[in-house]
């Protein structure tokens, strides 16, 4: 059996730094993100309330969030070791591999989940003639606000991810 390359971090490093605030930076923006969007109703018809899960859109928005904030809860406890020991708790290229591909996948996933915000909320609220409906797109687009900056420092987390994959041993 082969073994694999193991990785080498470069002295002096702002890396672990980077992933560490990176990674809370966007679980804090997407736990703001999602109590906004989860909390935010308006009675409808004096007896219905309105609340995300009647848009598509936003349950799909409500999904990207929940799945962004458990992939990067997930990733956060190794970026914690990494930042106090200068070394990686897993030390393999497999791990390198996963943070790469999972950061991707993660920064993808908020990319569209912020179009649809912003789209879709501008859409309904074009077209919406009820004066109350727009406090409710505007706590919406407070919401995707968030979720941009989710978004963002994801991306951070993924330029990250790819500098140490690039920079394996």
């Amino acid at each position: 059996m082969s073994q694999l390359p193991q990785y080498e971090e470069p002295k002096a490093s702002k890396l672990p730094l980077t992933t560490l605030v990176s990674r809370v930076v966007t679980l804090a923006a997407l736990v703001v993100s999602v109590v906004i969007l989860k909390t935010n109703n308006i009675k409808s018809d004096g007896y219905r309330t309105f609340t995300y899960k009647d848009i598509y859109s936003y349950k799909y928005i409500m999904f990207a969030m929940v799945i962004g904030f458990a992939y990067t809860l997930s990733q956060t406890p190794f970026a914690v070791y990494y930042l106090m020991t200068g070394k990686r708790l897993i030390n393999h290229y497999k791990l390198l591999q996963y943070d790469f591909y999972g950061d991707k996948v993660l920064s993808y996933l908020l990319a569209t989940a912020v179009g649809a915000a912003f789209g879709v909320t501008a859409d309904l609220k074009k077209n919406e003639r009820r004066e109350k409906f727009n406090d409710y797109y505007q706590i919406v687009y407070i919401s995707a606000g968030f979720l941009l900056i989710g978004f963002l420092s994801s991306v951070v987390s993924s330029s990250a991810s790819s500098f140490a994959i690039s920079k394996r041993g």
